[in-house]
């Protein structure tokens, strides 16, 4: 068991603008305990001091497409029926190295967003494959995403 403990940090009370600090226990990937500052810990523990930051949940992502991370910005000129129209093109025959790929940009800019999971319409052509979303999952997995 790896726990870390978030310090000082700024998170909502029970109004809805004011904030409050609390320290956070985690334990592993769980939430073990929010409280006052001074919160005790085993020891061992990874301590992040988060003074002066607002703490928030992960945000979600209800509605991407992890296949366009590869061509993103591409097209910033083209209508929705042009999009549409080079989608085959664009997402066509791609290796699962591909696949894994593109959803890996995916999560990072996600991650770097704040964004923890996601639901995502991933498009492969000319058919879907098991193969496929087994490399979308698991570059999801392999980011710590929550996915669908």
């Amino acid at each position: 068991m790896a726990f870390t403990l978030i310090t000082n940090g700024l998170v909502m009370g029970n109004g809805q603008s004011d904030t409050c600090p609390a320290d956070i226990l985690i334990e592993d990937d769980t939430i073990r305990t929010v409280g006052p500052p001074g919160l005790s810990a085993p020891t061992q523990t990874h301590v992040i001091d988060a003074s002066d930051r607002l703490i928030i949940p992960g945000l979600i992502n209800s509605h991407t497409h992890g296949h366009g991370s590869l061509y993103k910005g591409s097209g910033d000129r083209w209508t929705l029926e042009l999009l549409l129209n080079a989608g085959p093109w664009i997402s066509g025959h791609r290796t699962l190295e591909h696949k894994y790929l593109a959803a890996s940009l995916g999560a990072a800019e996600l991650l770097s967003k704040g964004c923890t999971a996601l639901y995502d319409l991933y498009v492969e052509l000319p058919d879907p494959t098991v193969d496929g979303m087994l490399a979308v999952g698991q570059a999801y997995q392999d980011a710590g995403m929550r996915a669908v």
